[in-house]
């Protein structure tokens, strides 16, 4: 199945704007993968960073197929100048959101609670019973 038959199919499908699907994308890859590497990676920021690269990767990897008729037939230097800035367009919108919360939830107290978690039953101190 041709990439571009599926990315229109997708568009007309959902009745969204290529940009908008690519901000969906971006975001969807990002929390996926946050989920997913929870039980391998403990700490949030080593998470959060890998689900960047996730995010840059698949972002690379769609622009790669739909450019690729022209690439494998005249290679990079085939590829138009209005090619290359629709693609650098559509890389930042899929990428642009995922590193605004990467760096609001690393850098920033924003998303970071503020009272620590209590248990529900408080528990009683041992005590010595001689």
């Amino acid at each position: 199945m041709d990439f571009y038959i599926f990315k229109n199919g997708v568009v007309s499908a959902t009745g969204l704007d290529k940009d908008a699907l690519h901000i969906y994308v971006g975001i969807s890859v990002f929390l996926l993968s946050l989920i997913l590497l929870r039980p391998i990676f403990k700490k949030y920021s080593v998470r959060a960073f890998i689900a960047l690269i996730m995010v840059t990767a698949i972002a690379v990897l769609g622009e790669y197929l739909d450019n690729r008729h022209t690439i494998t037939e005249l290679g990079l230097a085939g590829l138009t100048a209005v090619e290359i800035k629709a693609s650098i367009h559509d890389i930042i919108n899929t990428c642009l959101l995922s590193y605004i919360f990467y760096g609001f939830t690393v850098w920033t107290k924003t998303f970071q609670s503020i009272n620590k978690a209590t248990p529900m039953i408080k528990r009683q101190k041992k005590t010595d019973y001689r």
